[in-house]
């Protein structure tokens, strides 16, 4: 971690410096709810990028690992009376395991075939929760979720869950970082590249693709039970296709394969939709648009288009600087 703030040191201090001023506003209610969804929904997306950023494989159901997370520690801390640590725990768990049990006939999908699957299981845990009120509440959901409890301490203030959730994201960022840097992420990238290619150098394909479909669901799931303990109410529309394609229009609208792209598409995307709450009967419509945009004008999402702006300034300053007179 050290080594990543020395050679990025502006945008550690920039880091630091928005996260003091998001701390300060979170003593707001309201204010530290938006925060902490912004943060919860960062780390889902972060999942999502190692999936389709750096391995190539696109999933339209990500709101189903989101649901089993919240749903396992509900279930574990109102009927079991579990702690809340152990049930986000649980939650992840039980995610990565159903994402490696899906990653299976997935990984011998692409393009198409492969959103259809992914879409497919997104529906049928929605179904599921939604049909069996015996077990997930059904339509009518689970209330009275308890706060979110660490080591013995009550996080109970919105400004305090705000907190937490940062240090959690800090965490899984620094955790992508070492993933993609490391042998795992060199061959999930040549994956990405050309799959054939990958095979004649060795690479076990499919055993990376599980292993990314493992990672982006287990976050997926940490992200989830999280919101569970934070909102402390959860109901199948929460969970619904919407929020997958939301989880998909955050990731492309920030930029995929990057380590900032999932942090700006969850900023930008929560508050325009906070903006425009009047605009939820439309919220596929509005999603879509965003998609295109996206694809029409910034392929490389909000950050590539940061990341070029600012090699152009380089450019340009280097170039003066090296044609300035002597003396």
């Amino acid at each position: 971690m050290i080594d990543i703030l020395k050679r990025n040191k502006i945008k550690a201090i920039i880091l630091a410096l928005v996260l003091a001023v998001s701390y300060i506003m979170s003593y707001d209610a309201y204010t530290g709810l938006i925060l902490s969804l912004i943060v919860l929904y960062a780390i889902a997306v972060t999942g999502l990028d190692i999936l389709f950023g750096y391995s190539g494989q696109v999933s339209f159901g990500h709101a189903g690992f989101f649901a089993l997370g919240a749903y396992t520690t509900a279930i574990l801390c109102i009927r079991l009376q579990c702690p809340p640590l152990l049930g986000i725990l649980a939650g992840s768990i039980v995610a990565m395991l159903f994402g490696i049990a899906l990653a299976f006939p997935a990984s011998k999908l692409v393009k198409h075939f492969l959103a259809l699957l992914t879409i497919a299981f997104g529906q049928i845990v929605y179904m599921f929760v939604n049909s069996t009120t015996d077990f997930t509440g059904g339509a009518g959901g689970i209330s009275g979720i308890p706060h979110l409890a660490l080591f013995g301490f009550r996080v109970t203030r919105r400004y305090q869950f705000f907190a937490v959730s940062v240090v959690v994201l800090i965490l899984v960022l620094i955790m992508k970082y070492r993933l993609i840097h490391s042998r795992t992420g060199r061959a999930l990238i040549a994956i990405r590249e050309n799959v054939q290619a990958a095979q004649g150098l060795g690479i076990d394909v499919r055993n990376y693709k599980v292993l990314a479909f493992a990672f982006c669901s287990m976050l997926a799931g940490l992200s989830g039970a999280l919101y569970a303990h934070l909102v402390r109410f959860i109901s199948p529309e929460t969970f619904n296709a919407t929020q997958s394609t939301f989880f998909v229009t955050m990731l492309l609208f920030g930029g995929i394969g990057t380590l900032t792209g999932p942090i700006v598409g969850a900023v930008v995307l929560i508050v325009i939709r906070e903006f425009f709450q009047a605009l939820v009967a439309y919220q596929i419509l509005v999603y879509a648009v965003f998609i295109l945009i996206v694809l029409f004008f910034f392929p490389h999402g909000t950050v590539g288009v940061f990341n070029k702006i600012r090699k152009n300034i380089f450019d340009r300053f280097k170039g003066r600087k090296k044609h300035a007179p002597n003396g």
